[in-house]
C-alpha cells in the first residue's frame, strides 16, 4: 500500500527565510533521501500568498515508514542546529496518507517522471459527512479527476486519505487535519482560470458533494526542486 509523506512548514519570526531554506535544503530533507522506503523528495513554495509558505512532499513505499526505523532514529540523532531551529519554528506540520487506487494515469503516461513534477500543484484538503463520503469518492473517480484531466496544462493528479499528523511550532494551532488529500499538478496556474477547469468545478454533482463538506482547504504551490538518491 503506497504512502505519501505531506509537510507543511514556516520559519516564522524566530528562525530568518535564509536559515530556514539553508537549513532545510542541505541537512534536514538530505537525510531523508538515503532512508529506504523513500521514494521521491520535493520542496515547494506558496503561490497564493497564503501560509505556511513552505511544503515537502515524499512518496513513500508504504504509510509505515514514517513511523519505524530508520526514520524515527533521525530524531535522536539531530545537530545542535536542527535542534534550536525545531525549537523555534513557526510551524511543522507532518502528514501521513495512503495513496487511493486506482490512479488516473498522467498526462505524459510512462514517460512522467515523478522527480520532475508539473510546476505548479494545486492542494486540496477536505472533509465530508460520514453519510456523504460514499458519493464523495464516487463523483472524485467517475466525474472529478476525469475531467480534470481533459482541462489544459493538467498533468496529473493523485488522491490521499490520512494516516496520521503531528503539528509544533510557535504558530501551531489545533485544527484538526482534514481525512482527504487531493494533489492536482499544472503545467501553469492560467489553468484554473479556463473556462474548461470553471465547468468541471460548477456541475450539479460537484455542488452536491460541496454541500456534503464539513471543511475545504485550498492552497496552490509552485515547485522549488527535487532530489534523487546516488
Amino acid at each position: 500500500m503506497s504512502g505519501f509523506f505531506f509537510v507543511y512548514s514556516d520559519p516564522g519570526t524566530g528562525v530568518s527565510d535564509e536559515e530556514f531554506n539553508d537549513w532545510y535544503e542541505n541537512e534536514h530533507l538530505p537525510l531523508r533521501i538515503p532512508i529506504p522506503g523513500f521514494q521521491s523528495w520535493s520542496r515547494w513554495v506558496a503561490a497564493d500568498d497564503q501560509h505556511p509558505t513552505y511544503a515537502a512532499i515524499y512518496d513513500i513505499a508504504s504509510p509505515s515508514v514514517t513511523s519505524t526505523p530508520p526514520y524515527t532514529d533521525l530524531a535522536q540523532t539531530r545537530s545542535e542546529r536542527e535542534k534550536r531551529i525545531l525549537a523555534t519554528l513557526g510551524l511543522l506540520d507532518r502528514r501521513t496518507y495512503t495513496l487511493i487506487e486506482p490512479v488516473l494515469p498522467p498526462k505524459a503516461g510512462d514517460a512522467y517522471d515523478p522527480h520532475k513534477p508539473g510546476p505548479y500543484a494545486l492542494v486540496v484538503e477536505i472533509d465530508v459527512l460520514p453519510e456523504a463520503e460514499e458519493d464523495f469518492n464516487k463523483w472524485n473517480d467517475e466525474e472529478h479527476v476525469p475531467l480534470l484531466a481533459k482541462v489544459p496544462g493538467w498533468v496529473r493528479s493523485r488522491r490521499f486519505v490520512l494516516v496520521d499528523s503531528a503539528v509544533s511550532g510557535t504558530d501551531a494551532k489545533g485544527d484538526r487535519t482534514p481525512k482527504y488529500l487531493s494533489v492536482h499538478e499544472w503545467e501553469s496556474p492560467e489553468s484554473l482560470k479556463t473556462e474548461e477547469f470553471k465547468e468541471c468545478v460548477q456541475t450539479p454533482w460537484t455542488k452536491k458533494v460541496q454541500g456534503g463538506a464539513v471543511v475545504i482547504r485550498r492552497r496552490l504551490l509552485k515547485f522549488v526542486r527535487s532530489w534523487e538518491r546516488e
